[in-house]
């Protein structure tokens, strides 16, 4: 990066500080105007970084761009958004010529008002209207809305999110509205369910609960009246930031930049109190007030926790007085099992942090902290900038609340090895406690009985696929992204590549598909490794060379001569740097920004599977 580069990097920095500080809407102006001033190249953006985001509506959204340009910049992306033209959205889908292809996004969200889709008078006619003229109106706007979405998907590979309709907190019958079979509420609210169940097992539109969004903002305020009869404009700026916030969820689901380790303090924040001061019977953890609050704060960190959230605790305490409250006490609802890591000691929080995130072997950034101090919480801001910690409130009420609307828990997909992670980690613990008692590296390994699945990707596995595409980032040799329909592709074009994915298993339990490779066949003499990943959890026992083995031995059943590969160097892949040449590799030529490619001639090599792994293979 050039002295210029850094500059502007420099630059964006402070001016979104100010955004952190104070993120009213006059800052979110005049912060916006200055960033507009700072060119980044995109050749000097990682792909990774790089996010496209194309607004269509039947309304004026033009002032959510400025909303969404910042709120990317804030996690370390560099957007670009495309604005369809005002009302013609459905020209924007159609042509495949539009603005909106030849943008081609990332991610597409979809905003359209009722009053677009049905006659000018509907709300004047709807009284007189009877029950299956009203089903039929549902019926035909879903249809006309089902179609125009199947257009889109069949044309890009953006994420597509429709907003679904905000039912209306006035109705033409007043009070006798909820005595009608259908009354103009339950017809909005009958309709966007019908829209969420035309969508629901699309891996690529979904559906943006608008309603919900406008519901907790407030019907009676979320509209801006005087602009909306101007310019069509709907949402005023407090509600437009909260429309970004609920965007951001899927964006940051989307680039990786999701959270999937929650650490907590103890005291005053996992219960009421200080442990060794108040003893086990004397902190607040019951189900009365004030108990009450940090027993629903535990279960909605369990809840987390079950959808895949790894837990883990850094306080500052005695550890032996800490975890007697975790194995005695009857209303902890977070039990040691739940704990992928702990450090209860007197040592420095950002030290203890550290130690957690090696032994859990994720990166900083996929941790958020959660301390009732705010010296505690303002030490770890300024030492571990990767890490988020979101200043909680002080009353403890409010925990549960404030936990539950972070944005940074989300996936687009949930598989079974999502819902298992806890366990996972648990089981990996258990592997190191053996490996500490087991002096041979060897004797350990064999002491495992690990088997290495290795399949061809079926319709069953894609979602998996694809969560380890975009979230896997260390054992990585070229993090490229795919979306879950290119990967269907992939799967699908059996001419041109094989996907792999590989499956560990040992005494302490299923690691779940851990691995993903993807092979594109070049021609009949030459194949190159588009994508190959790993989880980092595996590594160690030669699975990563088992996996590659594979793929060579396959080549050679195939009579190809040689394998081509690169290795693409990113923030977080230096682990992988030298795994190719490790295998055997030679290498080519590098290319831009560190790139490296590889060879691999085929003729006279013999490989096998180390003696300590069972290998279930599918065949070629």
């Amino acid at each position: 990066m050039s002295l210029e580069e850094k500059d502007e990097m420099l630059q964006q920095k402070k001016l979104l500080k100010i955004i952190e500080e104070d993120p009213s809407h006059r800052n979110y102006w005049n912060v916006h105007k200055r960033l507009k001033k700072i060119k980044f190249s995109p050749q000097d953006i990682p792909s990774t970084s790089q996010m496209k985001i194309a607004l269509l509506s039947s309304f004026t959204i033009d002032p959510l761009a400025m909303y969404l340009d910042i709120d990317n910049r804030m996690i370390g992306l560099f957007p670009e958004t495309y604005i369809g033209p005002f009302n013609r959205f459905r020209d924007e889908v159609m042509n495949k010529d539009s603005g909106l292809y030849k943008f081609n996004p990332d991610l597409i969200t979809f905003f359209v008002q009722h009053d677009s889709l049905v006659t000018d008078n509907f709300k004047v006619i709807f009284s007189r209207m009877n029950t299956k003229q009203k089903r039929d109106e549902i019926d035909r706007i879903s249809s006309d809305l089902n179609q125009l979405m199947d257009i889109l998907v069949k044309n890009t590979n953006a994420i597509i999110l429709f907003s679904n309709f905000i039912v209306p907190a006035d109705f033409p019958l007043g009070i006798l509205d909820n005595k009608q079979e259908i009354g103009y509420k339950r017809f909005f609210t009958l309709l966007n369910d019908k829209l969420e169940s035309v969508f629901v097992n699309s891996n690529q539109v979904f559906i943006l609960d608008l309603n919900n969004v406008v519901s907790n903002f407030g019907k009676n305020k979320y509209m801006n009246f005087p602009m909306y009869y101007r310019g069509s404009l709907v949402f005023n700026d407090t509600c437009l930031s909260q429309v970004s916030y609920e965007i951001m969820a899927y964006i940051k689901a989307l680039k990786s930049k999701n959270r999937k380790c929650i650490v907590l303090d103890l005291d005053n924040t996992l219960w009421g109190g200080i442990i060794g001061e108040d003893g086990v019977d004397g902190i607040k953890l019951n189900l009365t007030y004030p108990g009450n609050e940090f027993v629903d704060f535990q279960r909605t960190l369990l809840s987390l926790y079950n959808k895949g959230i790894i837990l883990a605790v850094n306080s500052k305490n005695n550890e032996t007085d800490a975890l007697e409250v975790f194995r005695k006490h009857p209303y902890m609802q977070i039990k040691e099992k739940h704990l992928a890591a702990y450090r209860i000691n007197w040592e420095d929080k950002v030290k203890n942090l550290i130690d957690i995130a090696n032994e859990i072997n994720i990166g900083l950034d996929s941790i958020v902290f959660i301390d009732d101090n705010p010296v505690e919480r303002e030490r770890v801001k300024s030492s571990l900038p990767e890490v988020l910690v979101p200043d909680i409130p002080s009353s403890p009420s409010l925990y549960r609340n404030f936990v539950e609307k972070l944005n940074d828990f989300n996936t687009l997909t949930l598989t079974k090895e999502d819902l298992t992670r806890g366990e996972l980690y648990k089981a990996r613990k258990k592997r190191k406690d053996l490996k500490q008692k087991i002096q041979s590296i060897e004797e350990f390994l064999q002491s495992l009985e690990i088997t290495a699945e290795i399949k061809y990707g079926n319709e069953f596995s894609l979602s998996r696929i694809t969560s380890l595409v975009n979230r896997t980032n260390q054992f990585n040799l070229t993090t490229k992204r795919y979306t879950e329909k290119e990967v269907k592709e992939i799967h699908e074009d059996t001419d041109q590549y094989l996907l792999y994915t590989l499956r560990v298993r040992d005494k302490f339990g299923d690691e779940g598909i851990v691995g993903v490779a993807i092979i594109k066949k070049e021609s009949a003499e030459s194949w190159t490794i588009d994508t190959f990943l790993m989880s980092c959890r595996v590594i160690g026992r030669k699975i990563e060379t088992t996996f590659l083995y594979k793929i060579i031995k396959d080549a050679q059943k195939a009579e190809v001569k040689f394998l081509h590969t690169i290795y693409i160097p990113s923030r977080k892949n230096s682990l992988v740097k030298d795994f190719y040449p490790d295998n055997g590799f030679k290498m080519k030529k590098t290319g831009i920004e560190g790139e490296v490619n590889f060879q691999l001639s085929l003729e006279n090599i013999q490989i096998s599977y180390p003696s300590y792994l069972q290998v279930d293979e599918d065949e070629l």
